[in-house]
């Protein structure tokens, strides 16, 4: 399957023709608790990741939300 992950082509092997988002994230290493996903560009949210079907040729963007910074 070759996807569109944030601007790169990626080809992830997988025995089935779709992937869930859930495990898609998972199998690229996300914390799916820590990301915002954007699907063909649309923002899908969490709650509808387990019936959010990938398929070959989608395009996603995935930001990562880092905690941090300085007090002043």
């Amino acid at each position: 399957m070759k996807l569109k992950i944030n601007g790169e082509i990626k080809t992830i092997d997988h025995s089935n023709e779709e992937f869930i988002m859930e495990d898609l994230l998972e199998h690229l290493g996300y914390k799916p608790q820590l990301v915002v996903v954007e699907l063909n560009g649309e923002i899908i949210s969490p709650t509808v990741w387990i019936n959010t079907k990938i398929k070959n040729g989608d395009c996603l963007e995935v930001v990562t939300i880092v905690g941090g910074g300085s007090y002043s």
